[in-house]
């Protein structure tokens, strides 16, 4: 869905992986990001981005519709991390999807990414959700 949008605004897809296992403190005078762990018992500040199969998928997709793609990691609250990465790159929008049953427990305590985009931020939100409940028909993403 991203990459038809893209293609139909002639940009970049600019995909964006936040962990939220890791804690922004700030940035030090040479421009280095400070980060911690939340789990005090964990050592690892290593950010996690998207996986090789992932990033192969949203690669396949933006060659499919024409358009570059660039992959952005980030750290800390995922909206918080979306929001400045739309506003260092002055996007048009910011097209999120929806949890899987599985992240909807997390939602709970959380909150839902996308609706505290829609709600903190001035630029569009765009929700796509994983698994459209009800539809027997194609979708209107699916002829794009």
């Amino acid at each position: 869905m991203a990459a038809s949008i893209a293609r139909r605004f002639g940009t970049t897809l600019v995909c964006v992986s936040v962990d939220t296992s890791l804690v922004d403190l700030g940035t030090r005078p040479d421009g280095s990001v400070m980060m911690e762990p939340i789990d005090p018992d964990t050592a690892d500040t290593t950010p996690r981005g998207l996986s090789d199969g992932d990033e192969t998928t949203v690669r396949a997709a933006a060659s499919t519709y024409g358009v570059d793609v660039s992959f952005v990691p980030r750290i800390g609250d995922a909206s918080r991390a979306l929001s400045q990465v739309a506003e260092d790159r002055d996007a048009v929008m910011l097209v999120v999807g929806t949890r899987t049953a599985g992240g909807r427990i997390a939602e709970f305590f959380t909150g839902s990414v996308a609706a505290r985009l829609a709600h903190q931020q001035h630029r569009p939100v765009l929700v796509v959700p994983v698994d459209p409940v009800g539809f027997d028909a194609s979708l209107p993403w699916d002829t794009l």
